[in-house]
């Protein structure tokens, strides 16, 4: 038993490091039970310049404006001119500085503004079977498997894209109900179906299968409130230091609680701590669980210093109309930097889907409630409902708005927004619209 532990533990571990559009993988060392990866890789991935002294084993990382030395066996890092203190030191193996993989992301990621994505390489597991099949007014695809495999699908009328993280034999699958196109595309690590899909809106994932459906006008169940930005990306920063992405957790935390208290609706948060989500993966969320409602909370910016703007607006997803709606929208676009994504033009991300344009009235009308209660109960002004191209709430098959709070970049607005009791009462105000949205709604509902 001994004797296969140990080997258990010296049995090497790979990994596959991704940053941006780029990818290597590494093989890791096992030191004290944890596993270290070689810094010289992952320097060689997001464009640091890597610089070792290999008598003293100092490290010298430098990129994008920073500076950070690492000394083998010791728990501090020197950046810029700070010192960050390390859980783990690094170690000299192999004439190069390795780190402990658990504080890659965390310590030279994000201080070099990088996302990284790390995953483990291990045996691709099979997908016995996938098959199309049709329940009462539903279409989907079932998958076999001895084990559950992960996979992502990515909705959308004219081409939605299932990828599982397994291998398939078999080459094709058969058009059923309202999949009108279907091709199998299998891969060495994974497996990618593309679909082409008629007379459905929206879809269910479930461990095993995915339900595509016309979803029907029904009463309000679910909302999906997104605070945005987190972890790596903290949003704007208003000048006294406060972070975009904490005034938008700490609002829509207080927004969940008068809607769970008061109305008795399931809300689900995209994010509940200082985490990365890419925008991608804010409306798959929505859209995974079947959300009636999405509503993405964040705080204005502007760098126009003179003419310092104020107030809270509303969004939903159209063309922009003027250039102050494209500045708002770039700005809140810019996030995608974190996926690696270039934005292009922001018409690009607009009525890419005629299942979305079906809700955009929807969104209009339920933007213009939240501002109503916006104009009566805040003492900051109300800017009104307008529209423009964000990334956020492309791909959202359900009503769904985009809240600019206040404007953290107006010293005053910023001083609000450190108030307990303001995001208190921005969270109230946009509660009191969500309500009288969903009054109206289900009284349209019933007519």
């Amino acid at each position: 038993m001994i004797l296969l532990l140990s080997i258990f533990l010296l049995y090497p571990h790979k990994y596959e490091i991704t940053c941006a559009e780029k990818s290597v993988v590494v093989e890791a060392e096992r030191v004290e039970l944890q596993d270290y990866i070689p810094l010289s890789s992952i320097a060689e991935l997001i464009d640091l310049n890597y610089v070792l002294n290999n008598r003293t084993q100092r490290l010298t990382l430098t990129g994008g404006g920073h500076k950070a030395v690492l000394i083998a066996n010791i728990n501090i890092m020197g950046f810029d001119q700070n010192y960050v203190n390390l859980p783990f030191g690094p170690v000299y193996i192999n004439h190069d500085i390795y780190f402990p993989l658990g504080e890659v992301i965390d310590i030279i990621g994000s201080r070099f503004d990088r996302l990284i994505f790390i995953k483990e390489i291990k045996e691709v597991p099979l997908i016995e079977k996938i098959t199309t099949f049709t329940r009462g007014d539903t279409t989907g695809l079932k998958f076999t498997w001895s084990k559950p495999i992960g996979y992502d699908v990515q909705f959308s009328l004219k081409n939605t894209v299932i990828e599982i993280d397994g291998k398939y034999q078999k080459k094709k699958l058969k058009k059923r109900g309202a999949i009108t196109r279907i091709k199998l595309i299998p891969y060495n690590t994974y497996t990618r179906i593309e679909l082409s899909l008629k007379g459905v809106n929206s879809y269910i994932q479930r461990d095993d299968e995915v339900l595509f459906y016309q979803r029907k006008r029904t009463k309000i169940k679910l909302i999906v409130i997104d605070p945005g930005h987190g972890g790596i990306d903290p949003g704007a920063v208003g000048r006294t230091g406060l972070y975009e992405k904490d005034a938008n957790l700490s609002i829509a935390r207080y927004l969940r609680n008068y809607i769970r208290d008061s109305l008795k609706i399931k809300v689900i948060m995209t994010r509940n701590r200082d985490v990365y989500l890419s925008l991608k993966q804010r409306t798959n969320i929505a859209n995974h669980h079947g959300a009636d409602l999405f509503l993405s909370i964040h705080c204005n910016s502007t760098k126009k210093k003179r003419a310092q703007k104020r107030g809270i607006e509303t969004y939903f997803l159209s063309e922009a109309r003027t250039n102050e709606e494209r500045a708002v929208a770039a700005r809140e676009n810019a996030s995608l930097k974190f996926d690696g994504i270039k934005p292009t033009d922001e018409v690009s991300f607009i009525l890419y889907d005629l299942a979305q344009s079906s809700f955009l009235e929807e969104s209009n009308r339920f933007a213009e409630y939240i501002q109503e209660s916006a104009e009566k109960l805040l003492n900051i002004p109300s800017r009104g409902v307008k529209q423009a191209g964000f990334y956020v709430l492309r791909g959202a098959f359900m009503p769904a708005v985009l809240v600019e709070c206040a404007f953290i970049s107006n010293p005053r607005e910023e001083r609000l927004l450190r108030k307990k009791s303001f995001r208190k009462k921005v969270a109230y105000c946009i509660y009191r619209g969500i309500k009288n949205y969903i009054e109206d709604y289900e009284r349209r509902l019933n007519n």
